[in-house]
């Protein structure tokens, strides 16, 4: 699979040239710079970036070795012009995202900066997670306390909810939100619960923490993962991969 790590940058296509390489010398090198534009899903409606331009292509990164010299690891990025969302898949574990933004960062000199943590809208958030086809994690921030929303739901589809929370193993951790009983009393009296939606989350007030969900494209998958402002793709194609990518950006990048 391939994964890729989420940045945000605006204007980079300015600056984002072969002469990035005459810039102070860093552990990340460019090179291949590619172009071309990008084609709108037709089952992504209303997709708000049509005619962007993306720029793409691999970079290396030195990554230092035990006898104190080095060798190269190669990857690949992709940037939108329109969207501002920045696309990089690390070659391999030892090489850290966060250390490939930062020397990315570096030669480009403060002209402009990709920013590696995401400060999301959370309603825009929010309703890209609502349209996953499944949504394996995700953990609230509220004025309750910290929960997994999945976690919620699963003992709301239990036959006596209550009873399932004092007595099973793995509802405990639902035990230290205050008040569980209450959100659980009020939740089986609303309606029937068949997904997050149907929960009461007052959007205001509640904070994401962290969500995977899944994404299905032509019978394949895209796994989203969230986690304290860092984003992840992981993709089974490129198709799957860019109809994931076209989604989010209608969602959350267009109210950004």
């Amino acid at each position: 699979m391939s994964i890729s790590r989420l940045g945000r940058a605006k204007g980079l296509e300015k600056y984002w040239s072969e002469h990035l390489d005459d810039r102070p010398e860093t552990a990340v090198h460019i090179e291949s710079i590619e172009d071309d534009e990008i084609y709108p899903f037709s089952e992504v409606e209303d997709y708000p970036f049509t005619g962007q331009i993306e720029l793409r292509g691999e970079f290396s990164f030195e990554v230092p070795d035990r006898n104190g010299g080095s060798f190269d690891k190669d990857g690949r990025y992709q940037y939108r012009t329109e969207s501002g969302l920045f696309l990089l898949q690390a070659p391999t574990d030892l090489v850290d995202p966060e250390e490939v933004f930062d020397e990315i960062n570096l030669r480009l000199s403060s002209t402009v900066e990709i920013e590696e943590a995401l400060s999301l809208p959370r309603e825009s958030l929010w309703r890209f997670i609502s349209i996953a086809d499944s949504i394996e994690t995700l953990r609230l921030r509220g004025e309750n306390g910290i929960y997994d929303a999945t976690l919620l739901i699963q003992l709301l589809r239990e036959d006596d909810p209550i009873e399932a929370l004092d007595t099973k193993p793995e509802f405990q951790e639902l035990n230290s939100v205050e008040d569980i009983k209450k959100v659980v009393t009020s939740a089986e009296a609303s309606s029937d619960i068949e997904g997050i939606q149907d929960l009461d989350i007052d959007l205001y007030n509640t904070l994401i923490d962290e969500f995977q969900a899944t994404y299905w494209f032509n019978g394949m998958t895209a796994e989203i993962t969230y986690l304290h402002g860092e984003l992840k793709i992981d993709a089974e194609d490129p198709d799957v991969r860019e109809y994931v990518i076209q989604l989010f950006e209608r969602d959350v990048m267009a109210s950004g």
